[in-house]
């Protein structure tokens, strides 16, 4: 198994976790709605982190267009959260 088939297997394993746990663990009753609703779009934060990554082979970009693809991700779910909290 090459590192790349590998990467892609734990990528999609953690992709799956992350969905199971937005979908049932933090729709749990005793959870505060908008914690809850945080840790989803944080969650999602991570996700687009993984598949621009692993998927669309950002971890062997230049450096620059992966402190580019950062920003844009931290800017965008910061956002997000924010007008959300508003």
């Amino acid at each position: 198994m090459t590192h790349t088939v590998k990467y892609a297997l734990i990528s999609w394993l953690l992709l799956m976790l992350s969905t199971a746990a937005s979908a049932w663990g933090f729709s749990l009753p005793s959870i505060d709605p908008v914690v809850s609703t945080v840790a989803v779009i944080i969650t999602s934060a991570v996700k687009v982190v993984l598949v621009m990554a692993i998927f669309m082979a950002l971890i062997n970009a230049p450096r620059a267009w992966q402190t580019v693809a950062a920003i844009w991700v931290f800017t965008v779910f910061s956002l997000v959260i924010t007008i959300y909290l508003l």
